[in-house]
């Protein structure tokens, strides 16, 4: 096939289930995503699993609904270089699990009723809480295909895009979570194929520049 423009959108393939149960609850109590499905949980307890920089903000901003968040770590985190974790830590409705293994998730069949855990050192024990929110690193923009060295890819494995979601390919243009942005977002993605849509119709007419709705004079 020929073409005189291409989008890439073949999003971010994500890992397989990590914890006992977290494939049967998922939409059901497990979430992946704070920012979506965090207004739910307001004035319940929520468990946190994440060492990483999207597992401290994502438990930030459940602190605004949850009655209490439990963030639960394998490692304690770096305090003395990672301000966020001390800042999220300070927070009075966080409970930090630190040095702890999550083994499952705990159910009824119709949603969470909590997370079995085990700190180091200790016993096994349930968590009663009605969300799980699971940021485990693994998901990864599907770039497979992209193996010429043709098109530009950014150190962390997203293809590398301009303001107008060009690559540096003239052309082709690359929209969505295969750009590994940080704001998962549908809307963010949704957003990426409007620009690359007028860039396109920039392109295609030989333009200098986009054409849009009104300028501000």
């Amino acid at each position: 096939y020929k073409t005189r423009a291409l989008v890439i959108a073949t999003g971010a393939m994500g890992r397989p289930p990590t914890f006992k149960n977290e494939d049967v609850y998922l939409g059901k109590g497990v979430s992946y995503c704070a920012t979506c499905d965090g207004a739910f949980y307001r004035d319940s307890e929520v468990a946190v699993f994440g060492n990483n920089m999207e597992a401290i903000e994502e438990a930030a901003f459940l602190t605004k609904f949850a009655k209490t968040v439990h963030w639960i770590t394998s490692q304690d985190p770096k305090f003395e270089t990672d301000e966020h974790a001390a800042d999220l830590l300070a927070t009075p409705n966080v409970k930090h699990w630190s040095q702890t293994r999550m083994l499952s998730v705990e159910g009824d069949g119709e949603g969470v009723t909590g997370v079995k855990i085990r700190k180091k050192g200790a016993e096994e024990e349930t968590l009663e809480v009605e969300g799980v929110f699971i940021y485990v690193a693994g998901s990864k923009p599907i770039t497979d295909f992209l193996t010429g060295g043709q098109v530009t890819m950014q150190d962390d494995g997203g293809v590398a895009v301009d303001d107008e979601m060009c690559t540096n390919v003239p052309g082709v243009f690359a929209i969505g979570d295969i750009r590994n942005t940080p704001f998962k977002q549908v809307v963010v993605a949704a957003s990426d194929g409007c620009i690359a849509a007028m860039a396109i119709d920039r392109y295609l007419k030989g333009r200098k520049t986009v054409r849009v709705d009104w300028i501000h004079q």
